[in-house]
């Protein structure tokens, strides 16, 4: 597994700010008491995020006053929020958050115990174009029972059909899951999609799919391999990874697997929320292709670990991504990044951007 990891979901340029003040308090006698304290920032201006994507920045403070501080923001773009400890989060998900591509002019305030108020303003200027659908975003490492905004990699926009999409067999308008993943119609590949990326001899591609008249039922795609696309050495790749689902609101199940046996739901919960295991043992030759369909995912708090490194803590398999260079995650705009020497993640639905058909 190469030791590489790109994200171009999200365009970012950092430039370190330093601002430094000296407050002087006076007391009710002749003595005074003097505060020093600087902000270092990665915020800037030219600062970009790409529309459905997840924009951070941690505000850090320096300098000798220890006492407590509180932040908060002017002029920013709705439901951006800034936490106690200094870390600012948004996620543009209209059409106005967009801003006529103009950019967001955002004051940070760092105000002390004193009353004394420090400030640094950047512009902020949101990329890319509208896209609705399910936003579902992807963490490193296992965050099923609570995810650490550290450790965010990227958001993803699940695929979606309309009412006039022909998927499925003989042209109906069906687009279950299961006719949009057509193995064997009408080549005998199982990368055959109505909708969804194109599919990749030496990444694994991953994403996410929903009906747009269901957008409450989401399916986990996956493919690995491309029909008459050979890889060298060796002419057979083996691909094994675990699945642990947590708090789905519906009984997932695999809808579709190229082959019996390669995908296998080895356990779940009698009732809702679903936890549900999965085990994914793929071997496939050059030029060939596999993958799977699990699903439905509904709610908004379920969370898709997949763990692809090391051993399998259900069979004690070994896990590996084989042959290939990374899993490359896909969304409904064609945007993707790869993950690629990242061992484990976890997926998880985010927020939802309204479409109008």
């Amino acid at each position: 597994m190469k030791n590489i990891l790109y994200i171009t979901l999200v365009s970012c340029i950092c430039l370190t700010i330093m601002i430094s003040c000296s407050e002087k308090e006076e007391s009710s006698g002749s003595s005074s008491i003097t505060e020093d304290i600087t902000i270092s920032s990665s915020a800037s201006d030219n600062a970009t995020v790409t529309f459905g994507q997840t924009y951070q920045h941690q505000v850090t403070k320096d300098g000798s006053y220890s006492g407590t501080v509180t932040y908060s923001l002017d002029n920013e773009p709705d439901n951006m929020t800034i936490s106690s400890t200094g870390l600012i989060e948004w996620t543009p998900t209209t059409e106005l958050d967009i801003n006529n591509n103009q950019p967001y002019t955002i004051t940070i305030k760092i105000k002390t115990a004193s009353g004394y108020e420090i400030t640094q303003t950047y512009d902020l200027t949101v990329t890319g174009t509208y896209v609705c659908g399910n936003v579902l975003s992807i963490w490193s490492g296992d965050q099923r029972s609570s995810t650490d905004s550290s450790k965010l990699l990227g958001n993803v926009t699940a695929y979606t059909d309309n009412a006039s999409d022909n998927c499925g067999p003989n042209n109906n308008l069906d687009c279950t899951a299961e006719n949009n993943y057509q193995f064997g119609v009408p080549v005998a590949s199982s990368e055959n999609l109505n909708i969804g990326p194109e599919t990749s001899a030496e990444d694994g591609i991953m994403f996410f799919y929903n009906q747009y008249d269901n957008t409450t039922h989401t399916y986990l795609f996956w493919m690995f391999g491309k029909g008459g696309a050979a890889f060298s050495n060796p002419n057979y790749n083996d691909v094994d990874f675990d699945i642990f689902i947590a708090n789905n609101e519906s009984p997932d199940d695999v809808e579709v697997s190229d082959e019996t046996g390669e995908t296998s739901r080895e356990s779940q919960t009698s009732s809702s929320p679903y936890s549900s295991t999965y085990t994914g043992r793929y071997h496939y030759s050059s030029g060939k292709s596999d993958g799977a369909v699990i699903g439905p995912f509904s709610g908004s708090s379920y969370r898709i670990f997949i763990d692809l490194g090391g051993t399998s803590t259900i069979n004690s398999n070994p896990l590996s991504l084989g042959n290939l260079d990374s899993f490359m995650y896909w969304s409904k705009d064609n945007s993707s990044f790869a993950l690629g020497a990242v061992d484990n993640f976890t997926i998880g639905y985010s927020t939802s951007i309204e479409c109008s058909n």
